[in-house]
């Protein structure tokens, strides 16, 4: 197993280095280009969720990103330092109106994870929230 690990601060404009790292890693795995950019939406919206709602962009918590190769996926865990949630509920698959916000989808961020992804799972607790995501090599068409 190949592991490549990064931390950082809950500045959103550090989101870049991490969309960026995915792409070297997806690259290095061996994915189309059509694949790596799914892996870099949902690694984008997982980091950005993970600085705005899990640490509440506070600059003193981090971020950190874990990108895991095996023979078979790519798995990548994004950690927060926040109080986690008590409720996560990411089953409901409607965009009601009240949720849009000008131009951005709020709360549609997992469905779209989810989209991307083959498959993912979350956990939370009172020490942060880590959301697991993967993507199979067998999947790959290119």
């Amino acid at each position: 197993m190949q592991r490549v690990e990064l931390s950082i601060p809950s500045n959103l404009v550090f989101e870049r280095v991490v969309r960026a790292s995915a792409a070297e890693v997806g690259s290095a795995f061996g994915f189309s280009d059509e694949r790596i950019e799914d892996l870099k939406l949902a690694i984008s919206e997982a980091v950005n969720n993970a600085i705005e709602h899990g640490n509440a962009q506070a600059a003193d918590k981090l971020v950190g990103i874990v990108f895991e190769l095996d023979q078979e996926k790519l798995e990548v865990r994004i950690s927060d330092q926040g109080s986690g949630a008590e409720h996560l509920d990411f089953s409901r698959r409607v965009i009601e109106e009240q949720n849009l916000d000008g131009d951005m989808l709020r709360g549609f961020g997992m469905y779209l994870i989810g989209a991307l992804v083959d498959d993912y799972e979350v956990r939370s607790s009172q020490t942060g929230t880590e959301l697991t995501l993967r993507l199979y090599r067998k999947g790959e068409q290119g």
